[in-house]
């Protein structure tokens, strides 16, 4: 055990309904947790990001994006923090530092991500289509918006 998953599959073995990631009101369990970070890895397999690639997080603190560090890191993948905060030419000079494949993004974060080319680019709010969910309430995380972001936020895309 030493892993960032065998942690969170320990605590969803142990208490797979107890809290995990906590926002405000809001709360998604160990086994919420452990799920949505296997439908993550499962996604990076699917659109060809390998073990040891490069993905990128561009999020405020927010649950659904720390639940999606531990995708990334199921995947055997490397998540690189991309900090809101830093001027756009500062992101995207890290992004090609780390050579990322692909980003994961909060909507609050769209005008930024939309100047960022990437291979493939995921809001947070457009989780259900990424990975391919079919709409069934117990696996939607639509619930989770990240923000009241424009209408025409640029979601996802496959190059």
């Amino acid at each position: 055990m030493g892993s960032l998953t065998d942690y969170l599959d320990k605590g969803a073995s142990l208490g797979r309904g107890a809290p995990c990631l906590v926002e405000g009101e809001r709360s998604l369990s160990y086994g919420d947790v452990q799920d949505l970070s296997h439908r993550v890895a499962g996604a990076l397999a699917r659109d060809g990001i390998e073990p040891g690639a490069k993905v990128g997080i561009l999020s405020s603190n927010h649950a659904l994006a720390f639940a999606s560090v531990f995708g990334i890191a199921r995947r055997g993948a490397v998540w690189c923090p991309i900090n809101p905060r830093n001027e756009m030419a500062e992101n995207r000079a890290l992004l090609e530092l780390f050579d990322c494949e692909c980003l994961i993004y909060h909507a609050a974060y769209a005008p930024m991500a939309a100047q960022l080319d990437m291979r493939i680019k995921v809001c947070l709010d457009e989780l259900d289509g990424w990975l391919g969910e079919d709409g069934d309430p117990l696996h939607s995380w639509t619930t989770w918006r990240c923000s009241s972001a424009p209408a025409a936020r640029p979601g996802f895309r496959r190059a």
